[in-house]
């Protein structure tokens, strides 16, 4: 009731005060729009982490930053659906030599006194609208065998890779059944690839076949 009642009171000041830079950007966005932002470029040495499109451009960054503090889905309709695209072409190369391979879709997690202070988690709302594409059911969603389990310090641009990796050592837990699976891993944004790279390690420890990472940008 209270989540709900948060939502109605922001969907008012959307409409009734100015409209938010970040919002009038992404009110804007159509299909065509989406598709022709400038592509991510590569993380380095993380080639299983493929990221849609640029974090430079501004209209991206509005994407993100909408999803991640206002709870905004417009845009993840067309998203949603070039992630499973890209996805699907990963998916189908491991088949290939894995007719019996199993895939988990799993979000990013975040603790329960972030997701209590904010609401929402943005990268299961990324990840909800992936699935919406998965007409064949390829993919398990399984957001409940994977979690946070530590609350790290924000990441800031000052840290280096190394600061950043150590912050995040020991904050997942991943549930024994995710063992022998391959593992589809959703977040909005990846900047140094840290908490990416703890989240597979921790995945690889526990069993996991293989972890690939799909973003909306880098």
């Amino acid at each position: 009731m209270l989540k709900s009642l948060k939502k109605l009171m922001q969907y008012l000041v959307d409409r009734l005060a100015p409209p938010r830079t970040n919002f009038a950007i992404v009110q804007k966005l159509d299909e065509k729009t989406i598709n022709s932002l400038p592509k991510g470029p590569s993380v380095d040495g993380c080639d299983w982490i493929f990221p849609l499109f640029h974090y430079k451009d501004s209209r991206v960054r509005a994407i993100i930053w909408e999803l991640k503090y206002r709870e905004n889905t417009l845009p993840l309709e067309y998203i949603g659906r070039m992630i499973f695209d890209e996805i699907v072409a990963v998916t189908s190369d491991v088949v290939l030599f894995n007719n019996d391979a199993q895939f988990l879709l799993i979000p990013i997690p975040i603790t329960e006194e972030r997701r209590s202070e904010r609401g929402y988690n943005q990268s299961e709302l990324l990840a909800k609208a992936v699935l919406e594409n998965d007409i064949q059911h390829s993919l398990l969603y399984a957001p409940q065998w994977f979690s946070k389990i530590k609350e790290t310090e924000r990441q800031s641009h000052s840290q280096s890779r190394a600061e950043r990796m150590q912050n995040l050592i020991g904050c997942f837990s991943a549930d024994p059944r995710v063992s022998g699976k391959y593992i589809i891993l959703i977040d909005d944004v990846v900047t140094t690839g840290s908490t990416l790279s703890e989240a597979r390690k921790t995945l690889l420890e526990t069993g996991a076949r293989d972890v690939f990472a799909f973003t909306i940008a880098h």
